[in-house]
């Protein structure tokens, strides 16, 4: 796989955001046993908690309350597994200092 120069400034550009512009960064290994699922959940003080999930065929927002436990537990399972935020600003360092051909390295992988 050849490296694009300009796709690799990049995602340096985008770990850099990560490292100072950004409250708390946690990074989940790819070798972490979780199901891997695109959502959000918004919870509020005054209103019932909405999940939005995402998927190849369909986006939906949920209010269903088994919906919204499911989300939390996923959650719940991301923060067991994921690297604790030194670590995952450490591991981002990392990113940023590598040279351009260390970046097609597949170890590379953040969830």
């Amino acid at each position: 796989m050849q490296t694009r120069v300009g796709d690799d400034r990049i995602m340096e550009d985008q770990y850099l955001r990560l490292l100072f512009n950004v409250h708390m960064v946690r990074i989940v290994p790819e070798d972490a046993p979780v199901i891997a699922s695109s959502c959000t959940l918004w919870e509020y003080e005054k209103a019932m908690p909405v999940t939005f999930i995402e998927a190849d065929l369909v986006n939906v927002f949920v209010q269903d309350p088994g919906a919204i436990i499911r989300t939390r537990m996923l959650f719940d399972r991301l923060a067991e597994v994921a690297l604790d935020e030194e670590q995952s600003r450490r591991k981002l360092a990392e990113y940023v200092g590598r040279s351009r051909e260390d970046l097609d390295d597949p170890g590379t992988c953040m969830a």
